[in-house]
């Protein structure tokens, strides 16, 4: 028979934590804290100012969607693990809250009983931290986004909360050595804690098949003939083709920031046609018009002095529009996606601090970018990319850098064209002025205020796309300069023929009605070039909305995957 251990062995061993126990500790400490980080990031992206800009200093940067998933799926891991270790080692007791103890004289038995209480807190906050993230990552249908991320938010740091009462409940009720023996492992309980890392492991890997599992398929019908692209959508095909809902948030000008995407495939022949609908209040066709004042000709770039064109972030003179990004990975935004004011040391940073795209990896996310006023005149799409970074040059990116977003490649003088000369660096040559000189002006001023319509306002609808066409322009002259009136908005933008080059590979038209845009999309399936995806089977497609605002569209995390017919 063993002897009792004397009172001092057991006070001893009560200074140790089992190993196991303290492995769990580290590693929730470690991995909440880097959820905590991650998701501070994106939810300051979305945030209009306020206290969040303080804690800068300890949000990371880079690709926080898919490292904020990742620590999703390393804390059910360790949920998992903790629920099987407290039962095999029969440890359940230590979640046990008696009303005796609470009314007991003796301060370290009350304290413990209260330590166990603020378990259930923390538990409970837990429990509403995980129910809001899954709301938000696999349920968006259910609406409310903005507000169920608001309490995901405030959970988080409810959690943080929690810990420091965790700490000072444990300090009063063993003083610092009940904080200490974390840190002080004894080596017991190694079988249960063997079940805990098979549980762990188990529980991530769960989470990751349901993450794999959650990206849902848009089957693309069989055309008979090929629909016309005009954004209608009253062909045949479309009436029978597999209609698939992407719910979209952090959307700016959006009550909520939600933007709700029906979303519609076909193919014909050698061509993909992707239709898309969405709802908008207004008609925004208004992109950075020339105004003329008693001084001049200046450009509209923003009435928010935070919110300006020549800060990458305009949220009020400008076009609607829209973005397909389409990657052979599965990763959030193909890899594309950085956040943050300075992702890419080295360069110069992005002037928004929101982050930049590009893919670390070499490889290369397609990007269809409907442009309301800039490709809508002229049926088309431009396509873009998120690529890897391309090197600075000082002079060539004075006012902004790119990083791995560019527009493919464009024939000279073929679609959308600045009504203004600019510089080397591509912005106004007077930049950083406003004041301009167009290029062409009006050549009846009437004729395109009839189409345009008559508000000046970026916040109502609009007659007509926001250019002047070929038949439209003249080249400026100051004496029919002196006859517009002072006040007047000319478009800055013009054009003379559609655009052509691998940038105008995509056909696209816009068709908004009833407060409500339809945007169908045409490519081939195939590659045109290098810089583009092929459409193949099982490619990842993302979504965007844009409501008259530069850079503030609205997005969704799981993408959806597209099922060609066989």
């Amino acid at each position: 028979m063993t002897a009792p251990l004397p009172h001092r062995a057991i006070a001893k061993a009560n200074r140790k934590a089992d190993f196991p126990t303290m492995a769990w500790h580290t590693l929730l400490l470690f991995f909440m804290g880097f959820a905590l980080v991650t998701g501070l990031r994106f939810a300051f992206d979305h945030a209009k100012g306020g206290w969040r800009a303080a804690l800068e200093p300890i949000m990371l940067q880079g690709d926080v969607v898919r490292w904020h998933v990742w620590a999703s799926i390393a804390l059910t891991g360790l949920v998992a693990g903790y629920i099987a270790f407290l039962v095999k080692a029969r440890l359940a007791a230590r979640w046990k809250v008696s009303k005796v103890m609470l009314k007991a004289p003796v301060k370290a038995a009350r304290w413990q009983a209260i330590n166990r209480a603020v378990y259930w807190l923390g538990l409970t906050t837990f429990v509403v931290a995980v129910l809001s993230g899954i709301w938000l990552y696999f349920l968006p249908f259910f609406g409310w986004l903005e507000l169920v991320g608001y309490v995901h938010e405030i959970t988080s740091w409810a959690l943080v909360a929690y810990m420091l009462i965790h700490v000072i409940a444990q300090f009063v009720m063993g003083g610092i050595w009940q904080l200490l023996k974390i840190f002080i492992p004894r080596f017991d309980l190694l079988q249960a804690g063997a079940v805990m890392g098979v549980a762990g492991v188990s529980g991530a890997l769960g989470f990751a098949a349901l993450d794999w599992s959650a990206t849902r398929d848009l089957v693309a019908a069989k055309a008979d003939t090929a629909p016309l692209v005009d954004g209608k959508l009253d062909d045949a095909v479309w009436q029978n083709a597999q209609k698939q809902m992407v719910y979209t948030s952090h959307g700016w000008n959006v009550a909520g920031g939600e933007t709700p995407i029906e979303v519609r495939a076909a193919v014909h022949g050698d061509r993909i046609y992707i239709a898309t609908s969405w709802p908008d209040d207004t008609r925004s066709y208004m992109r950075l018009p020339l105004k003329k004042t008693a001084q001049g000709w200046v450009r509209m770039i923003g009435d928010d002095p935070r919110h300006t064109y020549d800060g990458a972030d305009t949220i009020d003179y400008y076009e609607d529009k829209f973005a397909i990004a389409i990657s052979p990975k599965q990763s959030p935004f193909g890899g594309g996606w950085h956040f943050g004011p300075d992702p890419l040391p080295g360069v110069k940073k992005p002037l928004q601090g929101r982050g930049y795209h590009f893919t670390d990896d070499g490889s290369v996310v397609d990007l269809w970018h409907w442009k309301a006023s800039r490709t809508g005149a002229t049926g088309q799409a431009e396509d873009s990319l998120f690529g890897p970074p391309v090197p600075y040059d000082p002079v060539k990116h004075e006012v902004r850098y790119p990083a791995g977003y560019a527009s493919d490649k464009k024939d000279k003088d073929s679609g959308y064209q600045d009504n203004f000369a600019k510089g080397p660096h591509g912005w106004s040559v007077n930049w950083p002025s406003r004041s301009v000189t167009p290029k062409y002006l009006p050549r009846d001023l009437a004729k395109l205020q009839a189409r345009l319509g008559t508000s000046q306002s970026p916040y109502e609808s609009h007659g007509s796309e926001f250019n002047m066409g070929p038949d439209e322009i003249v080249p400026y002259s100051k004496a029919l300069d002196d006859k517009i009136p002072v006040g007047t908005l000319i478009p800055a933008l013009y054009w003379t023929k559609p655009m052509s080059g691998p940038a105008g590979d995509v056909a696209a038209r816009g068709y908004w009605q009833n407060g409500r845009w339809t945007v169908e999309f045409s490519r081939k399936l195939d590659a045109p070039d290098a810089q583009d995806v092929a459409i193949k089977d099982g490619v990842y497609l993302w979504f965007a909305a844009f409501n008259h605002n530069q850079t503030r569209h609205s997005w969704h995390i799981l993408p959806v995957r597209l099922r060609l017919p066989h």
